[in-house]
């Protein structure tokens, strides 16, 4: 391993290792030392391996959706089997949000990623083989489990490793990449699904959904092996009292990054606060250090304020994108038979959408469709094109995080509202498009989840809030796609007010620090 095996030796630090100017070395805070360091080929090789490794994520907990489509005939699927298949996801990742944060603050963020990436991918393409519905439910709970750490791990190891300058560009264009997750595997399933071929291997029949699970946890097992290559958080490793390895990991970004010049730190200081639990501290002891901290002050109105912003929006964004691909579908349709007298706005759109679904349950269970239109595609693109280009330009912004934070709440809000007043379908449509603008929220508040807590305590932090996100997100879906078509323009009103109340909440934040 090119860098890891650069600060194996932890007494690094009490030598006088080659590459340091004696006169020159002096003491450095961890942001001067991270700042010397530079940004170039280790910061975009990082960027581009935890980008990988979100995306990953994001492909196989939610791209199992269309792989329970593609195996709904294969197993011959209710909708109650469905359900459970489609709900393993989001119980594997709150179930192990918990475990991964305490993890990553005691044993590393490499090293919990590197775990967890390797084991999803290795028990997500066994998956692939199963030769019974209930099997593929256990694995995909357990494949699930374990890759969800990314979700908070991906973001706290590049944030501790890239400079105060560009920290914040990164972790929104990380996000923009985890948006464009819905149309990857859109793609993906479209471009294998509507395949038809067949392979008998004696205990089950190799089909196309079998070959779709395979493909999509292929970049499991790309990220997991880039991580080899890279080094653990040197700010965790600082913070653990492992000063000789930290310095060595900077001196290893330096030189990648091929600054000019000698290697000027010799000694590192934090200048945090922090609690690190010593390694003879008793396991529970030490699991009630990590924790207990974010639920007391100082640290708690903080964790109320992001787990609150969190709330908002996983359990708004997650609710409207269940409508997405059905109000394209309609759109379309409407486009296509301009002549015939369909439902005018938004509400009508969803409350036709309802009944139609509702009479045609009858010719659903006889008709089983294994495929991914070409219409879904389509809105899946526009939609992962739209996220990703606001994301990127939004990253010009990025150290302006509070102003960011309340105006995506705040237009949102306002969409919502405008949403149920509108008639014109298309206008509607793209009214509704900007209330899913939410979701581009959430590489803001967890860059806040990086900033706001010290390093001991940021992957606990972090990873709870994954589990707050999974809540919402399921309570969002349950709450709100049971009320939408019974109370539509309530329920638009009642998210838009929900959303307002994120930006009054963001107004509390910490002020921007902007460097000139």
């Amino acid at each position: 391993m090119v860098l890891q095996s650069a600060y194996d030796n932890e007494g690094f630090h009490n030598n006088e290792p080659c590459g340091y100017d004696n006169e020159a070395a002096k003491t450095h805070t961890f942001d001067e030392a991270i700042e010397l360091a530079g940004n170039g080929r280790y910061n975009i090789i990082l960027l581009a391996t935890m980008s990988t490794a979100i995306i990953a994520m994001g492909l196989d907990m939610f791209g199992f959706s269309v792989i329970v489509t593609g195996a709904s005939c294969d197993f011959q699927l209710d909708h109650a089997q469905k359900s459970i298949l489609l709900s393993m996801p989001f119980g594997g990742s709150i179930i192990m949000a918990y475990p991964w944060g305490y993890i990553s603050d005691t044993q590393g963020r490499r090293k919990s990623l590197l775990i967890a990436l390797s084991i999803s991918y290795v028990v997500s393409t066994l998956s692939a083989f199963s030769p019974h519905w209930i099997v593929l439910a256990v694995l995909r709970f357990i494949s699930t489990s374990f890759c969800s750490c990314a979700q908070s791990a991906t973001y706290t190891l590049l944030g501790e490793s890239c400079s105060v300058r560009v920290k914040g560009a990164f972790l929104l264009i990380m996000t923009s990449v985890l948006n464009f997750g819905f149309a990857t595997y859109m793609l993906i399933a479209y471009g294998i699904l509507n395949q038809k071929f067949s392979y008998d291997l004696g205990l089950l029949t190799f089909i196309p959904w079998r070959l779709l699970t395979i493909v999509l946890a292929l970049p499991l097992g790309i990220s997991a092996i880039s991580l080899f290559f890279l080094c653990e958080s040197p700010k965790f490793l600082l913070n653990s009292n492992k000063e000789g390895q930290a310095l060595e990991v900077i001196k290893r970004i330096w030189e990648i990054n091929r600054q000019d010049g000698l290697f000027p730190v010799k000694k590192l200081v934090l200048n945090e606060e922090g609690n690190v639990s010593s390694k003879d501290v008793p396991f529970l002891r030490s699991l009630w250090q990590q924790t207990v901290p974010l639920f007391k002050p100082p640290l708690l109105f903080g964790t109320i304020k992001l787990f609150y912003l969190t709330s908002i929006i996983y359990s708004v964004s997650n609710a409207f994108y269940v409508w997405y691909p059905f109000l394209v579908d309609s759109i379309i349709g409407n486009l296509a038979s301009p002549n015939i007298t369909g439902p005018a706005g938004l509400c009508e759109m969803i409350s036709f959408i309802s009944s139609s679904s509702a009479a045609g349950s009858e010719t659903s269970q006889i008709a089983c469709v294994t495929g991914v239109d070409s219409t879904t595609v389509l809105g899946a693109l526009v939609s992962g094109v739209f996220t990703v280009a606001v994301n990127l330009a939004i990253s010009k912004l990025s150290s302006r995080k509070k102003t960011l934070s309340i105006s995506i709440f705040l237009i949102s809000g306002l969409v919502g509202a405008a949403t149920t007043t509108v008639t014109n379908n298309i206008v509607a449509f793209i009214l509704f498009f900007g209330l899913a603008f939410v979701g581009l929220g959430i590489g803001v508040v967890f860059s806040y989840y990086v900033d706001l807590y010290p390093t001991s305590y940021r992957g606990m932090a972090a990873c709870l809030g994954v589990m707050v996100a999974r809540l919402s997100g399921l309570g969002g879906i349950n709450l709100i796609g049971a009320y939408i078509t019974t109370n539509c323009e309530t329920t638009f009103y009642v998210c838009s007010a929900y959303m307002l109340s994120g930006a009054l909440v963001s107004m509390s934040l910490p002020a921007d620090r902007i460097k000139k």
